[in-house]
């Protein structure tokens, strides 16, 4: 004779197993924006530091030049803060400073107090603070470009790789020179700070680095412009907020999110589209309640198991209780021919019936059908299995709904 094999039991509460499942794609997806943005920071940072570094061997780095500058008897002095900047400069040395822009006014002012000659690199928003009168514009991508103009340095050189940024407005201090004009505007600008000392204006780096120093006359031009003096500041800035502690009233910090590299903004915002798509896609859709007809017959048992697993994840023991005794109370009251309400004298006249019915202490029954919400799940379950052998008893029928009475 065969045995039926009971299906196995399991939680109806979703398990850790249940949770990875359900979360690991949504997590790999964060994850892995991570981790492009981490390496596009680190490809990103290493190519910034290189940037113009007289050390530098890559493709934006100054190496050769500073070797051709070295060969030619010029000390450089490589620095990365303003205090160490004007500490190195004097009126008889020149400062090549790399990244302009990155100054704040009172740093420009504390360099150019040096009284040293100054030739900027690729200077946009910050060029009025170094010379006055001056601004400057876009102009096409750099190429070649011939010089037109009698600057002794760029007739020396001839052709350069020059554009990128224009300079515009008056020239006219210091004997100042236009040269290397591109879209009309010239991309190499010779004129003065208001305090008199020079200042050379450059569009573009490609005529300092390693790439394009052999383009052209690009050697020569570079030569020409930062061999002037014995002795060469190679200034390259680091952020505002790192020089906080330089001194100078002028110098105070931007908000932070303006201190952090491009990169990171960038970062955020992906991360934060990806996490916008995600809730969509997670969320629910909550709108009008629509009827429809079942495609299946749920039983009842699924019902119940149903209702009993959200009572379960909510703890809502106290609320389940108070069904199950209300249920109770309804039934026996129908049974034995009382009052269904649930007020304290019909509750009392049920449990006064009982104990007559069942020879149980009354104040035990009205424990079961009126007592306190039992504390865990563990008491939840005895008490809904006391509940069912009182009704058992209170109706005269044996838990397996066979009536034990004599007929």
């Amino acid at each position: 004779m065969s045995t039926a094999t009971l299906p196995e039991s399991r939680s109806l509460d979703p398990t850790g197993a249940d949770q990875w499942r359900r979360w690991r794609r949504p997590l790999a997806t964060v994850v892995l924006l991570l981790l492009v943005a981490i390496v596009l920071g680190i490809v990103q940072s290493s190519a910034g530091r290189g940037y113009l570094n007289p050390e530098g061997v890559d493709n934006a780095g100054a190496r050769a030049l500073s070797r051709l500058l070295a060969g030619q008897g010029v000390e450089i002095t490589p620095v990365r803060t303003t205090a160490d900047a004007v500490a190195a400069a004097g009126p008889d040395d020149t400062v090549l400073v790399t990244v302009p822009d990155l100054l704040t006014p009172g740093q420009i002012d504390r360099l150019v107090d040096t009284g040293a000659r100054l030739v900027l690199v690729a200077a946009d928003v910050r060029v009025p603070d170094y010379a006055p009168g001056l601004s400057a514009v876009l102009v096409d991508d750099p190429g070649s470009t011939e010089p037109d103009c009698a600057l002794p340095a760029a007739q020396r050189a001839g052709s350069a790789r020059l554009g990128g940024l224009g300079y515009t407005g008056d020239l006219s201090r210091s004997a100042g020179a236009a040269c290397y004009p591109v879209d009309g505007e010239p991309s190499l600008a010779v004129t003065a700070t208001e305090s008199g000392n020079e200042v050379v204006l450059l569009g573009a780096a490609d005529p300092l680095t390693n790439e394009h120093l052999d383009d052209d006359g690009n050697a020569a031009l570079a030569l020409g412009l930062l061999g002037q003096t014995e002795r060469l500041v190679w200034y390259r800035p680091v952020p505002e907020a790192a020089e906080a502690s330089d001194g100078g009233g002028d110098d105070q910090p931007g908000a932070f999110t303006d201190q952090l590299p491009g990169w990171v903004r960038a970062a955020v915002w992906q991360l934060a589209i990806a996490v916008a798509l995600a809730a969509i896609w997670r969320a629910r859709r909550l709108g009008r309640l629509v009827t429809e007809p079942l495609p299946v017959v749920v039983r009842a048992s699924e019902t119940t198991e149903g209702r009993a697993r959200l009572y379960r994840r909510g703890r809502s023991r106290e609320h389940a209780a108070m069904l199950l005794r209300t249920a109770a109370i309804r039934r026996l009251a129908a049974t034995m021919r009382l009052p269904g309400e649930s007020g304290p004298g019909a509750v009392d006249a049920l449990v006064t019936t009982l104990a007559a019915r069942t020879g149980r202490p009354a104040a035990e029954i009205a424990a079961l059908l009126t007592g306190p919400p039992p504390a865990d799940d563990t008491a939840l379950v005895r008490l809904a299995d006391d509940i069912d052998a009182l009704e058992n008893a209170g109706t005269g029928s044996s838990p397996t709904g066979k009536d034990p009475r004599p007929s």
